[in-house]
């Protein structure tokens, strides 16, 4: 299997909350992204990088995942685009992944160095169209989260569209993300707690991972 990523520091910025971005949005714009995936089952909303006063929005359901982009139509007025991803019927699937907070004993870190010149050859991490902030969102991940996120787009599948969210500070966080691609959508949700002097790599998270085929 790929090597993990390497983890970038993730940094924090004073920002409301996805609750008061998902209230942003429009009555009219939630009913319709319920209409086409179901309740939410795990969703986002956040300042949109581009539009810097209005929100986009992620919306995890049991038939599709939704992704809102504001966007002003030709009237001049403000819209949000929602590009659909609908699920084959019944196809989405979940798993916990769980990583306690370790701290490597020093004989422990001098083997691991030892073995990572040996292992470089055949284990590197993936080499998929992301950039390099994803990746290195992707490798504050346990290796098992990572691996399911991305296992489906190892061959031809190529990804399509990808975010990534998490809100909270350097000790406590929750994160989301997804990778979407013609076939297959991953999505990983949870929560990471980072005790004083554990390298990110060695958290704490709790994490639910889901996979879904695309219907087309």
């Amino acid at each position: 299997m790929p090597a993990a990523h390497e983890a970038a520091p993730l940094g924090f910025v004073s920002s409301p909350d996805r609750f008061h971005w998902w209230g942003e949005l429009h009555d009219d714009v939630k009913a319709y992204v319920e209409r086409k995936v179901g309740p939410a089952i795990e969703w986002w909303a956040d300042l949109h990088e581009r539009e810097r006063d209005r929100p986009y929005a992620v919306v995890l359901g049991p038939n599709g995942l939704a992704v809102t982009t504001p966007r002003v139509n030709n009237q001049g007025q403000r819209t949000q685009s929602v590009r659909l991803d609908p699920f084959v019927p019944a196809s989405i699937k979940h798993a916990v992944v769980l990583q306690q907070a370790t701290k490597p004993r020093g004989g422990l870190r001098s083997l691991v160095s030892r073995g990572k010149d040996e292992q470089s050859q055949q284990s590197v991490p993936p080499q998929l169209n992301l950039t390099q902030e994803m990746r290195g969102v992707l490798g504050n991940l346990p290796l098992e989260a990572q691996q399911r996120l991305q296992t489906p787009f190892l061959g031809a599948q190529a990804i399509t569209h990808y975010r990534f969210y998490y809100y909270g500070n350097d000790e406590e966080l929750d994160l989301w993300c997804y990778l979407a691609g013609d076939k297959t959508v991953t999505f990983a949700t949870g929560h990471r707690t980072l005790p004083n002097g554990v390298d990110p790599q060695h958290a704490s998270w709790r994490l639910t991972c889901y996979q879904a085929d695309v219907a087309r």
